[in-house]
């Protein structure tokens, strides 16, 4: 008899292979048993391992974000379905004339007055008329124009057709080929026939034997079966499809015009599971010499937009950036011509990408005049991200006219659509908010306690999650809170969702975030702590995100002041599961960026982890991972998680930049800003200057679609590096600039924090404009700010900072030889300041003017360890590194004492100190 922990441990073992595979091994298999269940429908025999995959898989594609622009982090992958292929759009035929789809003898009589048909009316007329005399081809094309007038909403014939065809469609199954057999297949299903209807069972049935038996079976045959086995999700596509995958192979080997190219990315969308890397290659590569002989090409935008929703798939997206701009580069010149649908799609991927810049402009004109004619949830959230920031105040009044629209609501995905504008307008009125998320707590009162298992309320989780984050914890709506906490402690307990580790994590984000749970004062479900033990060898690195995240939510906002004991106790029991998932995920000789910048962030999430061995083993890891396949997206990332960390790695640093010089035309002002604001911040300086003047190329042609922020600080960085363009210095510092910078202060998120961070920006880049360009002219202006931030902030001494004072006073023998907490005309702040004579004796009190040509003024700074990188002790920090050099021009001998130094052991020592400061200051009494 195997004891109960051995099957425990075996059945952790079978499911973390099974993750790890990705199901690829299917590739190998034969589907041996097919058999009907008591409905009669058509069911793969599966182990409970495969129905749990199936709950991941076989519900389409999803993305998994964890952050958007407004969330400081990693991408923004979560719970937003893939363009999936159940919809309408993955017709096969969409490229083609319904009437000659099936290429049939166009001389036939029958064939001749079914393609004359102009309205379902009339196929209805001509079928009652020539019902007995039709052969199996006219059934077909029959089939074939109840579609085409299906999707032309004429549909009101469409059932009396159906039950006259179907009968008569039975009798010919035999005669039919694969092809036949596929197409009345996918539009049967399409036309809401159901996988138990016998007809539908023999054809699939039949099709599926020929595609295992045969050689080779056509393109057209093979997608569309595949469309029709996935209309519906009711099967396990990857194991119902195995066989289908030699005959791929053929077809991306073989692939040379754009029709099947379309054709191979849909079969590639449907069978995401089964596609490995090296047919992926192989495709990608057919792919490049169809673009460079022009065989794929603009005129040709439907192939352009199937292959570019298959390879924008969440699971390996980011591993086709590069295909996915020349795509985007190829679909460019027909932009403002593509249909509604296309383009919304191609907004969407824009979006994430982030690239190629020069598709910013036609989308947004495109998506304007959209904009003019569809106006929609949808539409609204697909022009906000393209549109200029003056146009803010119009965009809001559109969306509030939204919100209060009942007809909104009712539009599919409306929730979805009408947050992803609420969060890109930064729009913070309580009211408004308050108007949108009682939409969404009415949406979660209204599903039935049938749907009740479902888990599509998650979304609704993530977005306030992150809504709530950017507004710093200020807005709660506790109702909605308190539904969706319960919803979730539901599935954790009831359904099978709380078993499966990545819903599972979701699910239990949100819990421990808000609590509304029994004993929530004090502590965190202990289901939720139980499985978060239980499937800790399970967890992916982004289910540990969100989770880590949850934590980090509850601790700011529940337990904020106090930790109470068992909910300490409970925390380190969940910090070492995220600890032995790093070490696991970092352990992996597959790492790559992407999982490493979501690592970095999770383990940020716990202050607790930010000392530990495993949190410095994983920033190490920047230094040792490949960063060739760079893109917007994960500089973005990255350039986050080094500003974040004050972590240095300049290997890294200087490849960025070396993808901004190689990609300027491609990238967008603001991930530009986001690498001159870690650059700058981390005191790092790029070996060629080159890319530093692509950097204001690019600022000045995006300057309309930044925020203000955005622009002051990329400004302020490359002031830092002394290469900023005159014509961006006076396009800032002018009128229209100020005006608009205000404007967007008056539409912010959190007024308590981030007006008071914009007026502090535009201080320090006024003050190093005046410092470093005096030819630009620009006046100084920030003299009343630096006041007001003075006599809001007073002056607070540090052990550090009384320390020195009273060795100083010791060394001079009189405080009156020094001042503490000086303030310079530009605002600088100095810790102490001495003025020497020349003979180097000290001066008492302020010198006299006349006297400046023969004193030394001598500031000297206290630098604390966030003054330097986190990893490298003598590498200043921009901000720092610029104080000195302006110090410097202001007439100051600048020294500066390390906190770190100061502290350690070796300056314990008695009259260490003293000494030192006497040799820093070349005092030699």
């Amino acid at each position: 008899m195997y004891s109960s922990q051995w099957v425990k441990q075996q059945i952790k073992s079978i499911a973390w292979l099974w993750g790890k595979q990705q199901m690829r091994m299917i590739n190998e298999m034969r589907i041996m048993h097919v058999v009907w269940n008591r409905d009669n429908a058509l069911v793969v025999q599966q182990t409970e391992s495969f129905l749990r995959n199936k709950l991941l898989t076989n519900g389409g594609a999803q993305r998994f974000y964890c952050k958007d622009h407004n969330d400081n982090g990693i991408s923004k992958k979560i719970f937003e379905k893939e363009e999936g292929s159940s919809s309408e759009d993955d017709d096969i035929s969409q490229n083609l004339n319904f009437k000659q789809m099936m290429m049939y003898n166009e001389d036939d009589d029958i064939m001749k007055k079914l393609n004359a048909c102009e309205t379902s009316e009339q196929l209805m007329n001509i079928t009652d008329s020539l019902l007995t005399q039709m052969h199996k081809e006219h059934v077909v094309q029959t089939i074939v124009l109840l579609w085409m007038f299906k999707r032309q909403n004429d549909v009101g014939n469409l059932k009396p057709m159906l039950d006259k065809i179907m009968p008569l469609l039975k009798q010919y199954v035999d005669e039919l080929n694969v092809n036949e057999m596929g197409t009345c297949y996918l539009y049967l299903r399409k036309m809401g026939e159901e996988n138990s209807h016998p007809l539908l069972q023999e054809l699939l049935t039949r099709s599926l034997d020929i595609v295992e038996k045969s050689e080779l079976v056509d393109l057209p045959a093979l997608s569309r079966l595949v469309v029709g086995i996935n209309a519906g999700r009711n099967f396990f596509t990857p194991m119902l499809c195995a066989n289908f995958m030699k005959h791929l192979h053929q077809h991306v080997q073989n692939c040379s015009s754009d029709d099947e190219a379309r054709m191979i990315a849909i079969v590639m969308l449907n069978l995401q599971p089964l596609i490995n890397e090296e047919l992926m290659a192989t495709f990608k590569q057919r792919v490049r010499e169809l673009i460079s002989n022009g065989e794929i090409s603009a005129s040709k935008p439907k192939t352009i937009m199937k292959i570019l929703i298959m390879l924008n798939m969440a699971v390996w997206s980011n591993n086709h950036v590069q295909l996915i701009r020349d795509l985007l580069l190829t679909i460019k010149p027909v932009v403002r011509q593509l249909d509604v649908n296309d383009l919304k799609i191609i907004s969407r991927i824009y979006q994430y990408h982030m690239e190629p810049a020069c598709l910013q402009q036609p989308l947004s004109e495109a998506l304007e005049e959209l904009l003019a004619t569809h106006m929609s949830p949808e539409t609204l959230a697909c022009y906000v991200p393209f549109s200029q920031p003056n146009k803010r105040d119009t965009l809001a009044n559109a969306f509030k006219a939204l919100l209060s629209s009942a007809d909104s609501w009712k539009q599919p995905n409306a929730t979805g659509f009408l947050f992803s504008t609420l969060r890109a307008l930064k729009i913070s009125d309580t009211k408004i908010c308050n108007t949108y998320w009682n939409g969404v707590l009415n949406k979660l009162n209204s599903v039935a306690e049938t749907d009740a298992h479902q888990v599509n309320f998650l979304k609704h989780c993530h977005r306030y999650m992150n809504f709530n984050n950017n507004l710093g914890g200020t807005y709660r709506h506790m109702a909605l809170e308190k539904k969706l906490s319960q919803m979730c402690m539901r599935a954790i307990e009831h359904d099978v969702a709380g078993r499966i580790p990545q819903t599972f994590a979701r699910l239990a984000s949100f819990v421990l975030a808000y609590g509304h749970t029994p004993y929530s004062w004090k502590k965190y479900p202990n289901v939720i702590l139980s499985k978060i033990i239980n499937m800790s060898d399970q967890f992916t690195v982004t289910d540990c995100f969100l989770i880590s995240r949850g934590l980090r939510i509850s601790l700011e906002m529940r337990y904020r002041y106090q930790i109470p004991q068992l909910a300490n106790m409970q925390l380190a029991t969940i910090d070492s599961v995220l600890t032995s998932c790093a070490e696991r995920v970092l352990a992996d000789n597959q790492l790559n960026v992407t999982d490493l910048n979501v690592l970095v962030r999770m383990l940020s999430n716990r202050k607790s982890l930010q000392n530990s061995v495993v949190y410095h083993k994983t920033l190490q890891k920047y230094k040792e991972i490949h960063c060739e396949d760079l893109n917007s997206r994960i500089m973005r990332d990255m350039a986050y998680n080094f500003l974040a960390t004050n972590y240095f790695v300049p290997e890294v640093l200087e490849v960025m930049f070396k993808y901004l010089e190689n990609n300027y035309e491609h990238i967008l002002g603001e991930t530009v800003e986001k690498l001159l604001s870690c650059t700058y911040n981390l005191g790092y300086t790029p070996q060629s200057y080159e890319s530093l003047e692509y950097a204001g190329y690019i600022l000045l042609r995006d300057f309309n679609y930044m925020s203000g922020l955005s622009l002051v600080q990329a400004c302020l960085a490359l002031c830092y590096y002394k290469i900023i363009p005159e014509e961006l210095i006076n396009k800032v510092f002018c009128v229209k600039f100020i005006q608009r910078v205000e404007d967007e202060i008056q539409m912010c998120y959190s007024k308590a924090t981030y007006p008071e961070r914009v007026l502090n920006i535009v201080m320090q880049l006024n003050r190093s404009v005046c410092l470093d360009f005096p030819e630009a002219n620009v006046p100084w202006f920030q003299q009343n700010f630096i006041e007001a931030q003075m006599s809001k902030k007073p002056f607070v001494e540090t052990p550090f900072n009384t320390d020195v004072k009273n060795l100083l006073t010791n060394v001079l023998k009189d405080e009156s030889y020094f001042r503490c907490n000086h303030t310079t005309p530009y605002g600088y702040q100095i810790d102490f300041v001495i003025n020497f004579d020349k003979y180097r004796k000290p001066l008492p009190g302020p010198a006299e003017t006349t006297m400046l040509d023969r004193i030394t003024k001598v500031a000297i700074l206290l630098l604390k360890l966030d003054s330097f990188c986190a990893n490298d002790l003598n590498a200043l920090r921009g901000p720092d590194s610029l104080k000195i050099k302006h110090l410097e021009m202001m007439g100051y001998k600048v020294l500066h004492i390390n906190e770190h130094d100061w502290n350690s052991k070796y300056m314990n020592a008695p009259g260490a100190k003293t000494k030192y400061l006497k040799c820093l200051l070349q005092i030699s009494n």
